[in-house]
């Protein structure tokens, strides 16, 4: 469906309208995020809904029986329709129940070891959770739901009505400061190095090349302070793209949260990334200078 401009009214923020997806099967969430694809039964109802998501809309994950709450958020993309099961129920029995489908973006998601522990309750707050997908319409909802997921999570819901998106926490001086240092790095080392490198819709923080229309060997994202878990999901995606060498430049106290999420959401990359202390950049960076400096100095370079 062709999306007119439209005003943010009932149900929608400035990005796009909200939903609530849900499913019992554990397994099926699993392949569902894993994949980044959901899908609903043919039926009317669900087909109507189906047609009304746009690129961009905002979508809870809700896990029914046994976890009984959300567990996690993302972005509608692509919306297509297939006949091949893909789902573990529909492989078991070689047989299509879930038709309709969209691509999601994960912008936020618990290690599945922490869903019943860590999950939202969204009881009390009369959100229908009965189909796979269920709009969400109710701005008194999403305003409490955004709270709890701030209070419960420390991370943001895409700005609610009446919600003033709350930037992440982080020193923007000494992020800054360490990502010049990988660039400068980087060309030390005789790459072509590059800051803000684009990755589809996102930004790599640094990415070095060996060659001019070569893809990245190597990408890296300095995180202090800010979301781990969408840094991840920028380096995971960089590895699928071009089987890129990955760093995330961390504070040693960040290092437990970055080991869950790799023994967890993003196991699919945890023997291919390397985890740095920023301190271990600067040590080398002044290195790298230093000799730099030396060689210049005797006439090498």
């Amino acid at each position: 469906m062709k999306r007119k401009g439209y005003k943010v009214g009932r149900g929608q923020s400035k990005e796009g309208n909200f939903w609530l997806l849900s499913g019992s099967s554990l397994e099926n969430w699993e392949k569902g995020i894993q994949d980044g694809i959901w899908g609903v039964r043919d039926k009317k109802i669900l087909r109507k809904y189906w047609d009304q998501i746009s690129k961009g809309d905002i979508l809870i994950f809700y896990v029914a029986k046994p976890i009984g709450g959300v567990i996690g958020f993302g972005r509608a993309e692509t919306k297509f329709k297939q006949d091949k099961p893909l789902w573990p129920d529909e492989i078991r029995i070689n047989e299509l129940i879930y038709p309709f489908r969209f691509e999601f973006k994960t912008e936020y998601c618990l290690p599945k070891g922490t869903w019943y522990e860590r999950k939202i309750s969204i009881r009390d707050l009369r959100i229908g959770f009965w189909a796979g997908l269920n709009p969400l319409r109710d701005k008194n909802a999403i305003k409490a739901l955004s709270t709890r997921i701030r209070e419960s999570w420390g991370v943001e819901l895409f700005a609610p009505i009446g919600v003033k998106e709350k930037k992440p926490v982080y020193q923007p001086n000494l992020h800054d400061k360490i990502k010049n240092m990988l660039y400068e790095i980087g060309k030390i080392e005789r790459y072509i190095s590059e800051k803000e490198y684009p990755l589809d819709s996102e930004r790599l923080d640094v990415a070095w090349r060996k060659v001019d229309r070569g893809v990245p060997s190597r990408a890296f994202e300095v995180q202090i302070g800010g979301d781990i878990y969408h840094a991840l999901a920028k380096l995971k995606h960089a590895f699928d793209l071009w089987n890129s060498e990955l760093f995330i430049i961390i504070r040693d106290e960040d290092k437990p949260k970055v080991e869950e999420l790799l023994s967890g959401t993003f196991h699919e990359i945890k023997d291919k990334i390397n985890i740095v202390d920023i301190e271990k950049v600067q040590k080398l960076y002044e290195l790298q200078l230093k000799d730099k400096n030396l060689k210049a100095e005797i006439g090498l370079i």
